[in-house]
């Protein structure tokens, strides 16, 4: 058994006081430890992995999983913010929550990035935090947040759907199923547990709690009529120009098979949001890709002249709409919008609704479905929509076909993309970065199995596709995982490829290496003339762009690193990379001044928002 020190306060010495064996719940009686009950209930959970980085706050939670890494397997990144990359990655894969910890102090800091954007893009993953012990609250004992009054709870509150204050062993019995369940249930979320790191080792006669089971991750109960789904299926049919918009929410309740099933039965296209991308293969003849100011232009054409939209779990944000300014993505109204969201707060946020439904988007779906096929439903007059369409798709295709057999140097990226598309194994993991990559993949990553593309998008934190692709990799460990990643956040976070190296992960890295924090250096172009401050990577001392070697980085940290010059070279090198089964970071030089192409807009208020590069403007 393990003991711990009764230190009351500040000490003038600096001696460490070696623990005793003198705490409640020596061997024979019935008590647990607080550490043992939450090692324990992850078993019961099923959860495979922890991920963290050990501190001394932190010591006590290891000591019990200890005993269990037989059923769940210890993950260490190079720092915190990767643990919930990886685990958030790996929730939106598969549907299960891992674990990921930190120690006291700076550890929760660096981990806050990460449980930020899996809170803005509906991702979940258990947090635990320590804590300066019970007994030296507000002495201003090491990371001891106190100044303030403050606690750890106080900061990841805003980030998180519930942060538990636990100060007492006990409440870990009733916090821990209650936990589980609010991650899984309604908009899936991070939780956080604040734990004073004494309570790890202080014992209460509880047993460990069981899982309070309870639905799949999305779900909430569905309580809408017949009548209303009845009335937005009407209205979608009978009218001239209909369109599906798939969001993030499609992702989220693994409702693939569902939207394709409803699209065939209707025979009306379907279009996403960026976080929806992927929900339906890219080939599949309904599908017109994804709208918004960097969006595929059939999708984003059809928004504009589209009569009536049934969307489904999107939230109608400022890069997917044009901003809200009329005619760049949307007309709403006199578009009517039919919109399906589980969260009743994204009902008519930000536009009007002629039927608004607070549903879960796979049981809206299934009810959709069930509907429609039973009264035989279809778009009642669909050919002169479709013709159309097929002009816009033609007029893109033709734009981009001659970029994707580009042999320019530095390498054009729609090459580089269109050999991605061509060389993937169809079950290949793609999981972007943020920057002007993650809107290279937007336009040009073609999808080929549905839920198998991820990006960052509420919070877009850079680091995202870097570590999370390691994420994928656990959880989908027979597929290719690949991240597009630039070499701004690639420099962040490079040293996933050694945590790749250490728990063989393999993985590939196409960094795209254009010397500069690519989509900021482009708006300092667009909107502010070109007046370029802070965001070219450059040697001061010789006024030359410079970067690190990343191939070679690579190689120092046990993996395969190859620099690419020249398209010629990338497919063969890519192909291989996906082959090998050995992590591998392939640094490939574009072209910097490559303009990714505007078919909506964004606006950076008050400056007027920037015209389209391709298609135009249209005010109905």
């Amino acid at each position: 058994m393990y003991g711990r020190s009764r230190y009351q306060g500040p000490s003038h010495s600096s001696t460490f006081v070696s623990p005793t064996p003198s705490y409640r719940g020596m061997p024979g009686s019935n008590e647990m430890r607080g550490t043992d009950i939450i090692a324990e209930y992850l078993v019961k959970e099923r959860v495979p992995y922890i991920l963290g980085y050990a501190g001394h706050g932190a010591i006590g939670l290891l000591d019990g999983i200890y005993k269990h890494t037989d059923q769940i397997k210890h993950i260490s990144p190079r720092i915190e913010q990767g643990a919930g990359f990886m685990a958030d990655v790996y929730f939106r894969l598969t549907g299960q929550p891992l674990a990921v910890y930190a120690s006291t102090g700076p550890g929760p800091m660096n981990l806050m990035i990460s449980v930020a954007n899996a809170f803005y893009d509906n991702s979940a993953f258990f947090v635990i935090t320590g804590q300066v012990p019970t007994t030296q609250v507000n002495s201003g004992a090491l990371q001891d947040d106190y100044r303030y009054n403050g606690d750890m709870s106080s900061i990841f509150t805003p980030v998180v759907k519930k942060s538990y204050r636990i100060r007492r062993v006990e409440e870990l019995t009733t916090a821990l199923p209650e936990a589980f369940q609010l991650m899984r249930t309604g908009r899936p979320g991070p939780v956080h547990f604040d734990m004073p790191y004494d309570l790890y080792i202080e014992t209460a006669p509880v047993s460990t709690p069981e899982p309070a089971g309870g639905p799949p991750a999305g779900h909430r109960a569905n309580g809408i009529s017949d009548y209303t789904i009845e009335r937005a299926l009407e209205l979608l049919c009978k009218s001239k120009k209909p369109l599906i918009l798939a969001g993030g929410g499609i992702r989220v309740s693994r409702a693939f098979d569902e939207l394709k099933a409803l699209a065939e039965q209707l025979e009306i296209p379907v279009y996403t949001s960026f976080m929806g991308k992927g929900a339906m293969p890219a080939d599949h003849p309904l599908h017109l890709g994804v709208a918004g100011v960097w969006g595929e232009y059939p999708a984003t054409e059809a928004c504009r002249n589209a009569d009536v939209i049934l969307a489904i779990g999107a939230r109608f944000n400022d890069l997917h709409t044009g901003s809200w300014i009329p005619g760049y993505v949307y007309n709403i109204p006199p578009t009517k919008l039919i919109q399906v969201d589980i969260d009743p707060n994204e009902i008519g946020r930000n536009y009007p609704v002629e039927v608004g439904i607070t549903a879960d988007a796979r049981q809206f779906l299934d009810h959709a479905l069930r509907i429609a096929r039973g009264k035989g439903l279809k778009l009642a007059d669909g050919d002169a929509w479709r013709s159309e369409i097929r002009t816009w798709q033609a007029d893109w295709r033709n734009f981009c076909d001659p970029y994707a057999r580009s042999g320019e140097v530095p390498i054009e990226p729609r090459r580089m993309l269109a050999d991605m598309n061509r060389v993937s194994p169809h079950d290949t993991i793609m999981v972007d970065d943020v920057g002007n990559c993650q809107v290279w993949s937007e336009q040009y990553w073609m999808p080929k199995v549905p839920g198998s593309h991820m990006t960052a998008g509420g919070f877009a934190a850079m680091g995202f596709g870097v570590y999370g692709v390691l994420g994928a990799r656990l959880a989908r460990p027979g597929s290719p995982c690949v991240t597009l990643c630039g070499d701004g956040g690639f420099s962040m976070c490079s040293h996933a490829v050694a945590t790749a190296v250490e728990y063989d992960l393999p993985a590939v890295w196409v960094v795209q290496n254009n010397y500069s924090i690519g989509t900021i250096r482009d708006l300092q172009r667009a909107y502010l003339d070109g007046r370029e401050i802070g965001t070219s990577f450059i040697n001061q001392k010789t006024g030359e762009f410079w970067n690190p070697d990343f191939s070679r980085m690579a190689e120092a940290m046990g993996a395969r690193g190859i620099r690419i010059d020249h398209p010629d070279q990338f497919a063969d090198a890519y192909a291989e990379a996906i082959r090998s089964g050995v992590p591998t970071v392939l640094d490939v030089m574009i072209n910097r001044d490559t303009g990714i192409p505007v078919t909506g807009t964004w606006q950076m208020p008050p400056i007027p928002e920037v015209q389209p590069t391709f298609g135009q403007r249209k005010v109905r």
